[in-house]
């Protein structure tokens, strides 16, 4: 983080849609972000405050999903730079657009969902536990670095059956105490399935969590 602040101070980064120096979207580019409807993450059904269906409850422990954009345009181009290029800066700008989803409530506790650490490794940094660590920031929420991942499957590439056999034992619990009896919120970059956000759930509600609810940045 402190050689992307570096860097933006030598070279810094120009708006993704209209090249202006300063950040990597700005303001007046804001508006062309497509914004996601409110509806069930699993079905896609029209849903109040993006909560999950009746009948998709039955199978999940997410209680609600929401994203910020539509994965495509300039939304994908952020992901793209956050997760391809370093531009880490670009945390930031995903966590102000999540900001305003993120209830005010003292319960609430925003928790990562860990990349694979091959993943890791290679970019130098998690771009979900970036996220997260900007959005605590920003809203004042708890911040919990709960989970941990075993596996090593990159899930880019595979269908909906594949992520669910992939992430089975994908992750585990590190910090029981800072999510019992809580309202976790997972944050992770882009939701595609909702495998990867449906694993992470099940283990954070089996460890004590009141609620498990997902808000990702894009959804594709």
């Amino acid at each position: 983080m402190l050689l992307d602040k570096l860097l933006a101070q030598v070279a810094p980064h120009e708006c993704l849609g209209c090249s202006t120096e300063g950040k990597l979207l700005c303001e007046d580019c804001l508006p062309q972000i497509r914004r996601v409807p409110l509806a069930c993450y699993h079905c896609r059904r029209l849903s109040d405050s993006a909560k999950t269906c009746v009948s998709c409850r039955l199978h999940t422990d997410l209680f609600a999903v929401r994203a910020a954009a539509v994965y495509e345009g300039l939304a994908k181009d952020l992901v793209w730079q956050l997760k391809f290029q370093g531009a880490q800066a670009a945390a930031q700008e995903m966590a102000v657009l999540l900001a305003p989803f993120v209830p005010q409530r003292t319960d609430i506790v925003i928790v990562p969902v860990p990349t694979a650490t091959s993943r890791v490794r290679q970019r130098g940094y998690d771009q979900a536990t970036l996220i997260a660590e900007h959005l605590a920031r920003q809203t004042g929420a708890t911040y919990a670095s709960a989970l941990r991942r075993s596996g090593q499957h990159h899930q880019v590439g595979s269908n909906r059956t594949q992520r669910i056999q992939q992430l089975r034992q994908a992750y585990r619990i590190i910090s029981a105490s800072a999510i019992t009896d809580k309202h976790v919120l997972l944050i992770d970059d882009v939701l595609t399935t909702g495998a990867t956000l449906e694993a992470a759930a099940r283990v954070i509600k089996a460890a004590g969590a009141k609620h498990v609810s997902g808000l990702v940045f894009a959804r594709a």
